[in-house]
């Protein structure tokens, strides 16, 4: 006797390198969500000169925190502009909180802790009023998308590890929340969604593609395969296993041991054999051999 497959472990390999070979083992099994998604900008807003002036100074950088009371920069009028130009040497020695208790100029805030997107304003430039000086948003929002096929799987509160698309050592935590499912409108299986809220020590920059992975759960000391070696056929899910095999004719094979009287199987076609053979009748050389053996001696 001699093992052979019962059928093919079609998906283990692929086509152009034939089939291949696997095992069933016992152990844990951690589920993981795989989520990817962008980084948005929340409540975006402009911040414009409210005087005809000066910029006397930029505090701002593109893609940085700012809170209510962090000046981005400082307007000066024309009569003001004409005092600094005329204290020269004397105005730039002063410390900055000096500078703004003797010269007042006028400051350029958020009205709460802001994300600055980009700085237009230039130092020592003169402006008119409504001029643009600062894009900001009130927040960043990391969002997510999640397949239909983990949407049970994800729950408010899970733990999502997320890193730029491409860079998984810059890993960053933080907590799945609002999560909603689209509108299912003409397709029967919506995607789901989900926002977290970044904050200034937690934050990708607005517009970078991020990937992440959620893992709600770990199933222990468990019989498992993989995934792509089981066979889907009419709803019914197949894993192809090594069998033993004793007698073998034209039309049937005994099988000795690794299927059960009544075990179903799948049977494939020539075309889904991808560079594997059907076990077929071939010739037993050392049963041959006894068999001549047995004849001459029985001539004797």
């Amino acid at each position: 006797m001699r093992p052979a497959l019962a059928a093919l472990l079609l998906a283990l390999s692929a086509p152009a390198h034939g089939a291949g070979t696997g095992a069933v083992v016992r152990g844990d099994l951690t589920i993981r969500v795989k989520v990817t998604g962008l980084v948005v900008p929340v409540g975006e807003f402009r911040l414009k000169s409210t005087i005809d002036g000066r910029i006397e100074s930029v505090s701002a950088a593109d893609a940085s925190w700012h809170g209510s009371d962090q000046p981005l920069a400082t307007l000066a009028d024309k009569e003001l502009a004409a005092l600094i130009d005329a204290r020269g040497a004397q105005s730039q020695g002063l410390t900055e909180d000096r500078w703004q208790r003797v010269y007042r100029p006028t400051p350029v805030r958020c009205p709460d802790e802001c994300f600055v997107l980009r700085v237009y304003a230039k130092a020592k430039t003169w402006v008119r009023p409504n001029a643009l000086l600062v894009d900001a948003a009130r927040g960043l929002d990391l969002v997510a998308r999640v397949r239909p096929e983990d949407v049970p799987l994800v729950r408010d509160g899970q733990t999502l590890t997320f890193w730029p698309a491409g860079r998984p050592e810059r890993k960053m935590t933080g907590r799945v929340a609002r999560f909603t499912l689209d509108p299912r409108g003409d397709r029967s299986t919506p995607w789901g969604t989900f926002t977290i809220h970044l904050r200034p020590d937690l934050f990708l920059p607005p517009g970078t593609h991020w990937e992440g992975e959620i893992v709600p759960g770990v199933k222990h000391d468990i019989l498992m395969a993989p995934t792509a070696a089981l066979i889907e056929q009419d709803g019914r899910t197949y894993l192809p296993v090594l069998v033993s095999t004793g007698v073998t004719t034209d039309d049937y094979t005994q099988i000795v041991s690794g299927a059960r009287d009544g075990e179903e199987f799948l049977f494939l076609d020539d075309s889904a054999l991808h560079g594997a053979v059907r076990h077929r009748r071939t010739v037993d050389r050392a049963a041959l051999e006894a068999r001549e053996r047995e004849l001459g001696a029985a001539a004797v």
